[in-house]
């Protein structure tokens, strides 16, 4: 079994299952296998927490391949993407259409996923959280 460890490398952990879904649909069958066996889940960005809250003990979801670009309005400044995209990749593309974040922590290296999910800000009394800048989102549960 491959060793999952945080970037600290103070949290690590040997997930019996490793899982890289690509679309939504995989997600839904990742999990619903999981709860076929039995299994817990834990879904993984950049492992940037210094936390183990992300610690996979049984199925690991790697949301790596989970990094795209699904819409853009232009008109109205709402962007569609996957969980996994890494906050860097997703800033270059903003500024490809002369769009941005409003706010932002420096850790760009991790997934939005992740930096939602943690908390990440960046700062000012006058700008919110990651969190408060998703309009909508797709949850999967068991």
């Amino acid at each position: 079994m491959p060793m999952w460890r945080n970037w600290a490398g103070n949290q690590q952990s040997r997930p019996s299952v490793i899982e890289r879904p690509s679309s939504e649909s995989e997600v839904i069958a990742v999990v619903n296998r999981a709860v076929s066996n039995k299994q817990r889940v834990k879904v993984v960005g950049s492992g940037h927490s210094f936390t183990g809250i992300a610690v996979p003990d049984e199925v690991m979801i790697d949301l790596t391949h989970m990094n795209r670009i699904v819409n853009v309005d232009g008109v109205g400044g709402v962007i569609t993407v996957q969980a996994g995209i890494v906050l860097s990749d997703l800033n270059a593309y903003l500024e490809s259409h002369q769009l941005s974040m409003p706010n932002l922590g420096d850790v760009t290296y991790q997934t939005l996923a992740g930096a939602v999910s943690t908390s990440t800000h960046g700062t000012g009394l006058q700008r919110t959280g990651l969190a408060a800048q998703i309009r909508a989102f797709k949850l999967v549960t068991a």
